[in-house]
């Protein structure tokens, strides 16, 4: 049913995809920027379930309460549980829940996208790369472009523990892409490496 329901959309809005770089790895985390339009989650998951990409993006676990958490689990959802496992009060941080999140499955390619939000960020969100190192798994880079309509994932990188060096080489990836959303005017690369 999922299936023919992404196929439906695809066609509906003409999207093709290209996401083989990915095909071979187990754990990863992916990155998606830019991100400017909730189509971004719609035609993504379209495009994840025809390629049996087994996608995660994390919620919190308090929010998987009946009747949300069957939306949520159907929309690939998995709960972040932060708390700690040592009987003390200090929260797991989130970059570590999602660590072991990855680390605990077989495969997984945990979504995240690096602004953060919608709109506009001079900034991007480096809780990707923190919890990439942890997990010990490499970071996908894709993108949705809206002017041909295709969705693409095709550079792997496996995070050397130099940030700077590997943030720079994250935005040189990143340099041609930022005006291809939805609304080009509300994504900017990472004024700190670009």
């Amino acid at each position: 049913m999922l299936r023919l329901f992404s196929q439906m959309i695809l066609m509906a809005k003409g999207w093709s995809y290209q996401v083989d770089a990915i095909k071979p790895i187990d754990k990863c985390v992916l990155i998606v920027a830019p991100h400017t339009s909730a189509w971004d989650m719609v035609l993504g998951k379209a495009i994840f379930v025809l390629a049996d990409i087994p996608v995660k993006i994390a919620i919190k676990k308090e929010a998987f309460f009946w009747p949300m958490s069957w939306v949520l689990q159907y929309l690939g959802a998995t709960p972040i549980d932060r708390t700690p496992k040592d009987g003390t009060t200090n929260r797991i941080s989130l970059v570590d829940a999602m660590a072991n999140s990855i680390k605990n499955e077989k495969k997984i390619c945990m979504v995240i996208t690096p602004e953060g939000t919608r709109g506009k960020r001079k900034q991007w969100k480096t809780g990707f790369y923190h919890i990439a190192l942890k997990a010990n798994v490499p970071i996908a880079l894709g993108y949705l472009d809206f002017e041909v309509k295709e969705g693409i994932i095709d550079k792997i990188l496996y995070p050397s523990g130099d940030m700077d060096k590997d943030m720079r080489e994250i935005m040189a990836y990143y340099k041609d892409k930022v005006h291809l959303g939805k609304y080009p005017n509300r994504c900017a690369l990472d004024e700190r490496w670009s």
